[in-house]
């Protein structure tokens, strides 16, 4: 109460409208290929903020969210021979992370989603994208190529999962 709220009468144009820009439809930088078959998708989970590091040190969100995860539709999963809670190595042309597996029906059979909070061997950076958006100049860090394999007990010896 007693906020305004941005634009409710009119936008900040002489006559009050909105303008709206068109812009064209194009592919990410980076597509699946034979190599690296699935796009993978970073983003945010609820109990973590930014990196995390803050929040990581919170207990009540660290056992919320203790560590890195990759979600895979189960489908996905079978074919690669990726198990719940296992981890797995999720790799693209610039790196590999290591992230625990959680199956997931509502995503699709060909994207995986990681979230960008965790350090260590689980950071999702060390697989997105430097490509910039052409007209903001924004790296595409939300969508790269990438395999998905079990890490098996060596792969993971080590791994914050």
């Amino acid at each position: 109460p007693g906020t305004p709220r941005l634009f409710l009468d009119a936008f900040a144009h002489p006559d009050g409208l909105a303008r709206f820009a068109e812009v064209e439809h194009r592919d990410a930088a980076e597509t699946p290929d034979a190599a690296y078959p699935l796009y993978a998708t970073t983003g945010r989970v609820l109990a973590q903020y930014q990196s995390g590091a803050q929040t990581r040190r919170v207990p009540e969100l660290a056992a919320a969210a203790p560590g890195a995860f990759v979600e895979v539709h189960p489908d996905t999963a079978a074919r690669l021979g990726l198990r719940e809670g296992r981890p797995a190595r999720v790799s693209s042309a610039r790196g590999s992370t290591l992230a625990a597996v959680r199956l997931v029906p509502s995503l699709r059979t060909d994207t995986v989603f990681l979230p960008f909070h965790f350090a260590g061997a689980g950071r999702a950076n060390l697989i997105t994208s430097a490509a910039l958006d052409p007209r903001s100049r924004m790296p595409e860090f939300k969508v790269c190529a990438v395999r998905v394999e079990p890490a098996g007990a060596a792969g993971a010896a080590g791994a914050e999962l």
